[in-house]
């Protein structure tokens, strides 16, 4: 039989559920505007029924509160850390690549810009003077100043490029350090909400909340997968806690439960270097626990960390590798066999010159020097590295059963980022260098003074290790051999260290302008030919265009680059906002429905109240009014 104040309890029940329900609305208005926060409701249900031995059976006894639990879809939150990560990269990108721009940007006006069209102009004018005025030193020296301007020029954009450069592996740094605090705070937060839900009734949704706040936030830095499981308690049941897991980067755990991985920033040392144009001191990251690097070239990565990797080592794919041909034990020396035609091409290549780091069947050594040789029948270019007797850098010699294993310098990076432009920088200072001076040295070149230059040079590259000048006389850019120990020839020319002679800078009249006199007349032809030089695609062809096209091409790669990079970031914006708008929907606080939810509870807080009131006026009659 039923209690006869059971309808006490049962109003009374709905009351503490209304309650309830009030206090979670009034949650949920104050955190309307608070960043990550999830919408709770009130988990309730129907007491279990009551059995009654009377006619009428069972009767329910009211409400159970179960608790407040957040409003989330897994679904929601699993896209919009896909995406975000997408968005992070392509942000990075678009960011650099508007530098870039800028950097090679060339404009005419109120706020003149010069940039390497204007430069060029002036210095083909000046040449175009001395032409016409050969025999005065005047114009000589005009010329040899604008010479020293374009020089100049790529001096001063080789150094913002690498500049830029040590900007994006301090940037890569500060993510690294992102990551790793992160971790370190989920690791913290699946701690505490363990401890929090413990007893079974109770559901940590402010620290939940903080946690996927902290997932997102590491999602745009990169590629994030999480899962939660529950953990069983020694004789099976359920021990109401739960392992909490992130992984990054294609699968790697960052956290496990109370656990976390620390990423570590290991600066390249001098010998470590992968490309002979970059900065000292670039970055790997590797994990703190095993010293393995975290693979951010691998496919499936994404992020700001992937952006900003693409950025500071991007080399168009073009990153030396081959077969391993030999290895000579003796000599302790090995050779690579390479197919790839850029690599044939002394002008376009990028390996350190001394002191580099080699992959030899995934495994690293290290070299002092090498040299190459190209067979002119099969195109096919032969590296032979010899390498470091250090011991402390090449504990044991490679064996020779890596010959027909894969060499490597550096990571195959299939993006046109800082790397790439150093290299066609170089490349074309390398080409241009090289036939002006074969055009300056030409037989019978002489100067104002009737002095012979036959041989000599115009454009070389200052060695900053002796404060000198390289000297490339008699060699070639393109030499089907070359030795790298020698620090000679046109591979030691960069953008970098590109000047003009310092013999011809102080005394201009020591300029070669023409061939020996015939016929009692001066023919000035070298000039006539150093000015062809700059439209005949004859004389020297970059990319497949003259000489002064060289900004042309540069500018229509950053421009490429810039307007993928700048489409696919509006791209992801856009889906980025469709996924959030659509998560805002399922969790989100919308004021409205909450005003409408106040309405509602108080109306049943009311009622409940009510109830309570008509049984105490019962309870009254019943009890003070009824019997003897």
């Amino acid at each position: 039989m039923a209690s006869t104040f059971m309808g006490l309890n049962i109003s009374y029940s709905g009351l503490v559920a209304s309650n309830a329900a009030l206090n979670t609305t009034a949650n949920n208005i104050a955190n309307v505007e608070t960043v990550g926060y999830s919408r709770q409701i009130i988990n309730q249900t129907a007491s279990d029924a009551m059995r009654a031995f009377a006619s009428y059976g069972c009767i329910g006894a009211g409400v159970d509160t179960l608790g407040a639990e957040r409003v989330r879809d897994i679904y929601y939150d699993e896209k919009y850390w896909n995406n975000n990560s997408k968005l992070g990269e392509y942000d990075k990108k678009s960011y650099y690549c508007a530098i870039i721009e800028n950097y090679l940007r060339d404009e005419r006006g109120t706020n003149e810009v010069k940039g390497f069209s204007t430069i060029f102009n002036e210095y083909h004018t000046a040449l175009d003077s001395l032409s016409n005025h050969a025999d005065e030193a005047d114009y000589a020296l005009q010329l040899v100043g604008k010479a020293g301007n374009l020089c100049e020029y790529f001096n001063i954009l080789y150094n913002n490029f690498q500049k830029m450069q040590k900007d994006v592996n301090d940037e890569i740094n500060i993510k690294v350090d992102e990551v790793n605090g992160i971790a370190q705070q989920i690791a913290l937060l699946n701690k505490q909400i363990n401890m929090v839900e413990a007893n079974g009734n109770t559901v940590a949704n402010d620290l939940r909340d903080k946690r996927d706040l902290l997932v997102d936030e590491l999602s745009a830095v990169v590629d994030v997968t999480c899962e939660e499981r529950p953990i069983k308690a020694e004789d099976g049941s359920d021990a109401n806690i739960n392992e909490y897991t992130v992984m990054i980067a294609g699968g790697q755990t960052l956290v496990s439960g109370y656990e976390y991985r620390q990423l570590d920033c290991v600066p390249r040392k001098e010998w470590q270097k992968a490309n002979q144009n970059d900065v000292d001191g670039l970055y790997d990251v590797c994990w703190k626990d095993t010293g393995m690097d975290l693979g951010l070239s691998a496919k499936n990565v994404r992020g700001e960390l992937k952006g900003l990797y693409e950025m500071r080592d991007g080399n168009n794919d073009e990153a030396f590798h081959g077969k391993i041909e030999s290895v000579d034990g003796l000599n302790k020396t090995v050779t690579v066999k390479t197919t790839a035609d850029y690599l044939s091409d002394i002008s376009k290549s990028t390996l350190p010159l001394t002191n580099g780091q080699i992959t030899l069947s995934g495994k690293q050594y290290y070299y002092d020097s090498y040299t190459m040789k190209v067979d002119e029948l099969t195109g096919e270019a032969y590296y032979t590295f010899r390498m470091s007797e250090d011991s402390s850098r090449n504990p044991s010699m490679v064996p020779s059963s890596y010959v027909g294993k894969s060499a490597k310098v550096g990571e195959q990076v299939d993006y046109q980022g800082i790397p790439y432009y150093l290299e066609q920088m170089n490349e074309w200072v390398r080409d241009y260098a090289y036939h002006f001076n074969e055009i300056y040295g030409v037989e019978g070149a002489t100067d104002l003074n009737g002095n012979t230059h036959e041989g000599d040079i115009f454009f070389t590259g200052d060695d900053k290790v002796t404060s000198g000048q390289y000297s490339l006389k008699g060699t070639s850019v393109y030499d089907k051999s070359y030795d790298s120990s020698k620090n000679t020839g046109y591979y030691m020319l960069t953008a970098g260290n590109f000047n003009v002679v310092k013999s011809i800078q102080n005394d201009a009249t020591t300029m070669a302008t023409h061939t020996i006199a015939e016929d009692g007349v001066a023919k000035y032809d070298i000039l006539d030919n150093l000015k062809d030089l700059s439209t005949n695609k004859d004389r020297m062809v970059f990319r497949g265009c003259s000489a002064q096209s060289f900004l042309i091409c540069l500018m229509g790669d950053s421009g490429l680059n810039a307007n993928s990079a700048n489409s696919f970031q509006e791209i992801y914006a856009d889906i980025e906002e469709s996924i959030a708008n659509s998560r805002f929907s399922v969790s989100g606080v919308d004021s409205d429905e909450e005003a409408a939810n106040m309405i509602k509870f108080q109306n049943a807080y009311n009622l409940a109240s009510k109830m309570i009131s008509v049984l105490n006026s019962c309870y009254d009659r019943l009890i003070t009014q009824t019997g003897v």
